[in-house]
């Protein structure tokens, strides 16, 4: 009965939707706990319309997302660049290629993934978040991490609990580039599996998420990282198709760094968030 009066209220929030032309929203990220998670800390502001989206950095501490620089779709997603003003280029936003070296480094690592488990524990209506009805899920996974690499073993046990305070009233597609219904990748296939199947369910897009992950290490060390990203002013407004276009004169380069096509490191924002791309002094 509980299923079916959330269901019924649903209809009720999608039939009694206006029709509008954009929305604009603000939302803030930020990660506290283990070394290195204020990386995650990030405030944006976003215009979106139908496909088209444009999520601008006002603070961000990842070097690949930097104040003022900004991301930009017209395709709901599926091609987005990376727009630096202050360099006036840009480059396509590719996350496949990301992963894909992420998932090398892991077979490098021989890193593995056991007993994974994705739970939905819970769904139900709560209330407001930025002015808009929200139904609010809460899903529970847990997997054994393990990797070894020459001499080096290391196993792990990973339980994280998420809450998604999801809108079914937005449905623009561009809204899917900044707010998420799922984590990134592990690449690894039956636990990312098990993850869409339970949180792709999601209705409509988060404007409130919080993760809480406890991992404990085979000496029982534990290390707990909270996340929380919440829409904190939301919108409905025209936005202007002028909005989405990447300025007339930019320079379109490689995400890898130099000209598409070329070389360089020095200003390359994924190898220096790695660590690399960085100049000998003279």
């Amino acid at each position: 009965m509980k299923r079916l009066s959330v269901l019924f209220v649903l209809t009720l929030l999608v039939v009694g939707i206006p029709s509008y032309a954009g929305v604009y929203y603000t939302a803030k990220t930020t990660a506290q706990g283990s070394r290195g998670a204020d990386a995650q800390d990030a405030t944006v502001q976003a215009w979106v319309s139908g496909g088209n989206a444009k999520v601008v950095f006002e603070q961000s501490g990842n070097p690949m997302m930097s104040k003022g620089m900004y991301m930009v779709t017209k395709d709901g997603g599926k091609a987005i660049y990376m727009v630096n003003p202050e360099e006036k280029s840009y480059y396509k936003w590719d996350m496949d290629s990301v992963m894909g070296m992420a998932g090398g480094m892991m077979k490098m690592m021989n890193m593995t993934y056991t007993d994974p488990k994705v739970e939905k524990i819970s769904e139900e209506l709560d209330g407001l978040v930025a002015g808009v009805p929200t139904i609010h899920y809460k899903f529970h996974t847990s997997y054994t991490m393990s990797m070894s690499m020459m001499m080096m073993k290391k196993k792990m046990h990973v339980v994280k609990d998420e809450e998604i305070w999801a809108a079914p009233k937005l449905v623009e597609a561009g809204l899917g580039i900044w707010l998420r219904k799922t984590p990134p990748k592990t690449n690894n296939e039956q636990l990312d599996a098990l993850i869409k199947a339970e949180m792709g369910k999601v209705e409509g897009f988060p404007l409130k998420t919080r993760t809480v992950q406890t991992s404990t290490d085979d000496r029982g060390k534990v290390e707990t990282t909270t996340t929380t990203m919440e829409v904190t002013d939301l919108q409905m407004q025209v936005v202007p198709a002028s909005t989405f276009e990447i300025p007339a004169g930019y320079k379109e380069t490689s995400m890898m760094g130099g000209e598409k096509g070329g070389k360089g490191e020095e200003s390359n924002p994924f190898l220096k968030m790695m660590g690399h791309g960085k100049k000998d002094p003279q």
